[in-house]
């Protein structure tokens, strides 16, 4: 397995493929006590724990239809880093919560 990369400069995981190998899958997201990790095709991506300042709930809308459109609200997690803002789209709350822990457990 390849080493994943850090999406932030300067910051990264030590052992990283193994830290991945142990993380706990979460919709397309893993995620353990160091790091999220954003798959990218065959390879993955990370974001320590350790370069996050802050990591709030987030929402996105999604509207469908022309005569009658439909609003879906959805969750998504929100990431404000040393590094930039990232927000990653999610299908369940319940996803939310688990990864808002796994972060605040770090911090």
């Amino acid at each position: 397995m390849a080493e994943p990369k850090s999406l932030i400069p300067g910051a990264g995981v030590e052992n990283a493929s193994e830290d991945l190998k142990s993380a706990a899958r979460v919709e397309q997201y893993r995620v353990s006590g160091k790091a999220l990790y954003i798959p990218a095709g065959f390879r993955w991506n990370c974001i320590p724990f350790s370069a996050v300042k802050k990591a709030e709930e987030w929402h996105f809308n999604v509207t469908a239809g022309k005569c009658v459109a439909v609003t879906e609200k959805r969750p998504s997690l929100r990431l404000e880093t040393t590094g930039g803002d990232f927000t990653f789209p999610l299908e369940k709350a319940e996803s939310l919560e688990k990864l808002l822990a796994a972060i605040r457990a770090e911090n």
